[in-house]
């Protein structure tokens, strides 16, 4: 058993962006990107998996016996100035282990069940078309994460939420707000949101419809004492859902069209060959990964991994977007292959693995598979307006970069 004494390296968001780092150890022992607190990094395909599903791994460092601090979670969030009364709109489901884990998935669930995310195909379909012919219409350029991947996620997790549609542009407001981490923003961004969601379950609760706020309230009426949720939990989580339901999926659209405009004799193979579509939806998910780096995962107890010794109470950080490019497990993992069928067992975890694999990854691919169908199978495409030097990107904490200024025309 291998252990390490060596001080921590430095990860850029640059080399978190790359990701063909550390496939040829376990483990690497690393300080993320604008963090201080040292965690082993997993990039290989194998190791990555088995952290992931392994449960002497938790999220909640204080699960872990003796251990105080909050970990690198903790950092992050002092790091954003995020009060402690407000972390739970943040944490909850995301940082909760074992039975309160399935205690609250058990209570979403339902609204993302695939038939019911299947049967939104068509109001999907409609909020891309109409927001593709308007701009089209106008022939001028636009910025494709704020100009369309945010209008189509925002509008489909309202749909899924229950967010009455004249509220929808008050919430991707206060969503905004959130979002800018300005100090006389994002906490009042909160505030509103929270009591906005408040009011809606009470809305609810007096006239119940086919949405997640409705899920909710039925599923707690339903359920046993010891399963049931407080009224700050059900905020926290329509909180949770609403926040994931739009950053990480815009940011993925939209680095999944810069994707296919950096490859086009793949989207030419995709248009003459429209079959595979869903094959094409899951390559660009291996291939860019909507989350580069996952939350971090704190040992139990002493752990073997890959032959590295990792201590109780040390954190593992999965590298998602490393372990879908681990040239072990994919042949030529750096090449975009739209047609790539991987061998069995040896999917992308783009949406992680294990008890905490995303919720939302049916909707994922559905939006992604909408959108792609229709820019270029039933539209021409898109073009970059100014080149490619135009592009924008913005590292996070902890984690790679993401497109924030993509300049496109119809």
């Amino acid at each position: 058993m291998t252990e390490f004494a060596a001080a921590p390296i430095e990860l850029t968001h640059q080399q978190i962006d790359d990701a063909s780092h550390g496939h040829e150890a376990p483990l690497l022992r690393v300080t993320l990107p604008q963090t201080t607190t040292p965690v082993w990094l997993a990039t290989r395909y194998d190791v990555v998996k088995t952290v992931l599903a392994d449960p002497r791994f938790v999220r909640d460092l204080a699960k872990v016996p003796g251990q105080d601090g909050g970990g690198l979670g903790a950092e992050l969030l002092d790091e954003a100035g995020l009060p402690p009364e407000y972390r739970l709109y943040l944490e909850i489901l995301v940082m909760v282990d074992g039975p309160d884990h399935a205690r609250l998935r058990t209570h979403v669930m339902r609204a993302f069940a695939p038939r019911r995310i299947a049967a939104l195909r068509p109001r999907i379909q409609r909020v891309v078309r109409e927001l593709g012919d308007e701009l089209t219409a106008s022939g001028a350029e636009f910025e494709f994460l704020t100009g369309f991947a945010y209008p189509v996620v925002t509008e489909v997790i309202c749909d899924i939420i229950g967010v009455d549609e004249a509220d929808r542009g008050k919430v991707a407001g206060w969503m905004r707000d959130y979002e800018s981490g300005e100090p006389d923003r994002f906490l009042p961004g909160i505030d509103r949101l929270a009591e906005y969601i408040d009011g809606l379950l009470d809305r609810r609760a007096a006239a119940p419809g086919e949405d997640l706020a409705s899920d909710l309230l039925r599923s707690d009426a339903e359920a046993a004492p010891d399963q049931r949720l407080s009224r700050q939990e059900m905020i926290a989580l329509v909180f949770l859902l609403i926040n994931t339901g739009i950053a990480p999926p815009a940011f993925f659209l939209t680095d999944a069209v810069l994707t296919l405009l950096d490859h086009p004799d793949e989207t030419a193979r995709l248009r003459t060959d429209p079959d595979l579509l869903p094959r094409a939806v899951q390559e660009l998910l291996r291939h860019v990964s909507a989350v580069h780096v996952g939350a971090t995962l704190y040992a139990t107890e002493d752990v073997e991994l890959g032959g590295v010794r990792v201590r109780r109470g040390e954190g593992v950080t999965s590298g998602l977007l490393a372990a879908n490019r681990d040239p072990g497990t994919f042949p030529e993992p750096g090449r975009l292959d739209l047609g790539r069928e991987p061998a069995r067992g040896t999917g992308h975890i783009a949406y992680g693995h294990g008890a905490h694999r995303c919720i939302g990854a049916a909707l994922a691919n559905l939006q992604t598979e909408v959108l792609v169908e229709e820019l270029w199978l039933r539209r021409d495409g898109l073009t970059l307006a100014g080149g490619r030097d135009a592009v924008q990107r913005v590292g996070f904490a902890g984690d790679g970069s993401y497109p924030v200024g993509l300049p496109v025309r119809f």
